[in-house]
């Protein structure tokens, strides 16, 4: 066999790189820049599937840093009905390059190394916080998880924003408190919101992303997303009985901070729920929220 033939057979042996776009390269070394998510990867490859608490005995994370390391690779991992973890697509080329760029791998943990390191401890708690306040990941999974109890439980919040709507004589439409004269108008403010924001949600990703309609558990969690309005109804409520000027932020700069907070609760938990990305959770409820608050301002506007 001469040296040419001796070539062509060893490059025909050495294992070819997947064929995937560069789009989805990026996802897959962007999502596999940490090597503990690298060796997550591996284990659920080589075990075919894992539920979340052998993940955590395995690897020894905490709850909330093991959802962190789960949540930067959803499009490389999905659940079962028994919500347990096994490959995507994605996730099987993944694994093939995991063996093919090495060093592709090694640069992209260098790099987020160093981009970790400008961070300020401080700075990190902060930004830490911040993202559980307007993106609960954790939280929303452990909702969807019992969709049943979680449901009774959003009675509750429910119960509390028609306390304060039919008290103070308010509803909501876009975080603008609109006065109304009957309790009625406040039940189907926030109803009508409840119902309203789930069937669309609902049609949408059945439309576009062909999932199956009528998810109880996206039904059960969003009274959890309605929190904003809760609080702002209370402090608009104990504004009144107090008599005084009660709120210390305008009023405008209230409903957008009520409103991107709503936006991104709401997001989150259709993303959890239906096993979104958080890209494709946002464009349904964008579109379902303003899709209400226009037919909300067109119903009052004629009223």
């Amino acid at each position: 066999m001469d040296k040419s033939e001796q070539k062509r057979e060893k490059v025909s042996s050495h294992k070819s790189k997947p064929n995937i776009s560069p789009s989805e390269e990026e996802i897959i070394y962007s999502a596999l820049g940490s090597p503990i998510r690298r060796e997550i990867l591996l284990f659920i490859k080589e075990r075919k599937k894992v539920g979340f608490v052998e993940l955590r005995d395995q690897f020894g994370l905490k709850v909330g840093s093991l959802y962190h390391q789960l949540n930067s690779m959803e499009k490389l991992l999905t659940q079962d009905e028994n919500k347990k973890y096994f490959p995507t697509e994605l996730g099987e080329l993944a694994c093939e390059l995991l063996v093919i760029n090495k060093d592709h791998l090694a640069a992209s943990q260098a790099t987020s190394a160093k981009r970790d390191k400008k961070l300020h401890p401080f700075l990190e708690k902060v930004i830490n916080l911040l993202s559980f306040f307007f993106l609960p990941r954790p939280v929303f999974e452990y909702f969807s998880s019992e969709p049943i109890r979680t449901f009774f439980e959003g009675l509750i919040i429910i119960g509390a924003m028609l306390f304060f709507s039919i008290d103070g004589r308010r509803v909501l439409i876009g975080f603008f408190p609109f006065e109304v004269n009957e309790w009625y108008y406040s039940l189907i403010g926030v109803l009508g919101l409840w119902v309203g924001l789930f069937l669309l949600s609902d049609f949408l990703k059945t439309i576009f992303y062909h999932q199956k309609f009528g998810s109880f558990k996206l039904f059960a969690v969003i009274p959890f997303t309605m929190i904003p309005n809760v609080i702002v109804l209370f402090c608009l409520w104990l504004q009144d009985k107090l008599t005084t000027i009660f709120l210390v932020l305008d009023a405008q700069l209230l409903i957008i901070f009520g409103q991107i907070w709503a936006l991104s609760l709401m997001v989150t938990a259709v993303s959890k729920t239906e096993k979104l990305t958080m890209k494709r959770a946002s464009l349904i409820v964008l579109f379902s929220f303003y899709v209400i608050y226009l037919v909300s301002f067109v119903i009052v506007g004629t009223s």
